[in-house]
Order: C-alpha cells, then structure tokens, then sequence
C-alpha cells in the first residue's frame, strides 16, 4: 500500500530540520508557499505539517507563524550513561543544582534496594538537573556512607560517575530500572517548575559495581520538556554491554 501523499511530504520536511535547511528558531514558509513548492492542496500540506507539530518538531505562535523547535536531549536508555555526559555530548549545557544532603538511617526500602541492614547510615541527597538553565529532572539518591565515607557536596555536583570510577578507583557495571508515568505532586511540581498533575516519568534505578554490590538507588522524576527517551529492541544477542 502506498504511504500517503501528507506523509510522504511530513518526510520531507522533517529531513530540511534534520539536514539545517530548516535550522531551529527559524520560522518556516507559509501553507501557501509549500502548497506551490510541493504542488498539493492546502488540506494536504495542513496534514503534513501537523504530523511536524504533533511530534514536537514545530511550534506555532499566533498570529506570527510556524517555528522549529529545538531538538531534545535524546536519552538512551540502553546506555549507561551519566547526566552530564550525555547532555553534553549533544551539545548542551548541564548543571546541577544541589537542594538536600544529608545523612540519613536507611528504611526497609532503601535497606532493600541497596542490600544493607535497615538503620545503617546511608547519604540522602536531591538533586536538580537543569539543560541550559531549564529544570528538567529532580532526583533523590542513596548512597552508602560505607562506600563512600568522602562523598561531598562538590562532587554531587558535578559527575556523580566520574567520582566513583576516577576518585573511588571503582567499576560500574549496570543500572537496573523501572519506568512508569505518574503526575506531579505539589512539592515536585515547584521544583520541577511545572503544574500539578503534569504527567512526568518517574525512573527508578539501582546501580551496581562489576563484583555485584549495589551502590546507588535513585529515584528520577523526568519533566521531558527537553528529553525523549529512545529504545532499541534486538530481535537476536546482541544487547550492549551495559545491560
């Protein structure tokens, strides 16, 4: 079956995005030049720009016109890789923003998760990670104070991996993680900036060193404002090794 003419013509121009014909901000012609330009009804290229629109590729502004949007952070969820590695590896801008830490005694839960006794002392630390200034993930980490006697406050915000691997002389293997939708609270939402009952992805994770013994469990809240999480399924064995 023949794909249809308003899809076909959506592949098109999402390819002028992908290849800078179209770069972000700019603002992209009007219905009635791409009708000339790909010699087709109104309806039909109203249809194909809307597929743009839906799949946040494109934004409109009353009365002004249709804009490009910047792309979001791609986030690969087969790959082990750190916050700050992989928003600056597509080119932007990191930080974290700091806002508990502190040590706490661990509960049946967080005992659980991290394979310790309950009440033994672990790090309870919150942090905010922001893409170009712009809140984007709240997470609260444990860790344990056994492992990590020296942890401060200076490394939690930068790469809580490179403290790990480069300072501690440690291997991460893998992180183990569970995703599910849910709406923000209040106190999540004004972190986050965003509005109760926004739906977000909560993330959690444990991660393990290369002898086994678990050495984080986080809980991530995801705004995805300016995140899109990519999956890719293997018909054969042929995972990365990360997981």
């Amino acid at each position: 079956m023949n794909k249809p003419l308003y899809l076909d013509i959506s592949d098109q121009l999402i390819e002028k995005i992908k290849n800078g014909d179209w770069p972000t901000g700019a603002i992209v012609p009007t219905e009635a030049e791409l009708q000339e330009e790909f010699g087709v009804s109104r309806v039909t290229i109203r249809k194909a720009m809307k597929v743009l629109v839906e799949a946040d590729l494109l934004y409109r502004v009353r009365g002004s016109g249709t804009y490009v949007k910047a792309p979001k952070v791609q986030h690969n969820a087969f790959q082990l890789t750190g916050f700050i590695e992989e928003i600056s590896a597509q080119g932007k801008t990191p930080s974290s923003r700091i806002l508990t830490f502190e040590l706490i005694e661990s509960d049946a839960l967080i005992a659980q998760k991290l394979q310790l006794e309950v009440g033994e002392q672990v790090y309870s630390i919150r942090r905010l990670r922001l893409i170009e200034d712009t809140p984007e993930i709240l997470e609260h980490t444990y860790m344990p104070l056994s492992f990590f006697p020296d942890l401060s406050i200076q490394a939690m915000q930068h790469s809580k991996y490179e403290y790990i691997e480069k300072e501690k002389g440690l291997t991460i293997r893998l992180s183990r993680q569970e995703v599910h939708p849910v709406l923000l609270d209040a106190e999540i939402a004004q972190k986050l900036e965003a509005q109760v009952g926004d739906p977000v992805i909560r993330v959690d994770s444990v991660g393990e060193l290369d002898d086994g013994r678990p050495f984080e469990f986080t809980i991530h809240y995801f705004r995805v404002k300016q995140y899109s999480f990519n999956f890719v399924s293997y018909r054969h064995a042929q995972a990365p090794a990360a997981l």
